[in-house]
């Protein structure tokens, strides 16, 4: 299977960074590509908290630039500037995923045709590709890191990892 180009925003690095499981994009993703903003976002959390990642260090990511004429096309929105360069990234090369956690920002990706995967759908296709062995561990690790998750999706999400208990 090949692998897909990716462009992600903050949360996405942040939590998967925060579990231990980054290395999970390049594995699934290539290239795996972040805007300038998401890189801004994740140095003002390293003042807050270290251990934040820092793509900068990983040889398989990749920095992009997003024009203000490409973000500014696109509809309007209420989103920060770092899921705007996403969106807009992602909209200019169809052919990438749009890594992104946001509700809101997951719905305007949509609207505008984009195929869009968050941190829990990279935790899903890391069990279905076989590179971990389950899913509700690390699930389990990513609320205890803070990701807001409601307990519906928790559900679907273990339903779709054939982890029901």
């Amino acid at each position: 299977m090949s692998k897909r180009p990716i462009v992600c925003d903050t949360t996405v690095l942040l939590y998967l960074g925060r579990i231990g499981q980054i290395e999970l994009l390049p594995a699934l993703f290539t290239p795996v590509c972040i805007p300038e903003p998401v890189l801004l976002e994740l140095d003002m959390g390293r003042l807050i908290r270290q251990d934040t990642v820092n793509p900068r260090e990983f040889t398989w990511a990749t920095s992009v630039s997003v024009s203000l004429d490409v973000i500014g096309a696109l509809p309007p929105n209420r989103l920060g500037a770092g899921e705007q360069a996403v969106i807009a990234y992602a909209h200019a090369h169809q052919s990438y995923v749009a890594g992104l956690d946001d509700l809101q920002a997951r719905r305007l990706a949509e609207a505008l045709g984009l195929t869009v995967v968050g941190t829990l759908g990279v935790l899903l296709h890391a069990k279905q590709a076989d590179l971990i062995p389950a899913v509700r561990p690390l699930v389990d690790a990513v609320i205890a890191q803070g990701f807001h998750l409601d307990p519906n999706l928790y559900r679907d999400v273990l339903k779709l990892a054939s982890e029901t208990s």
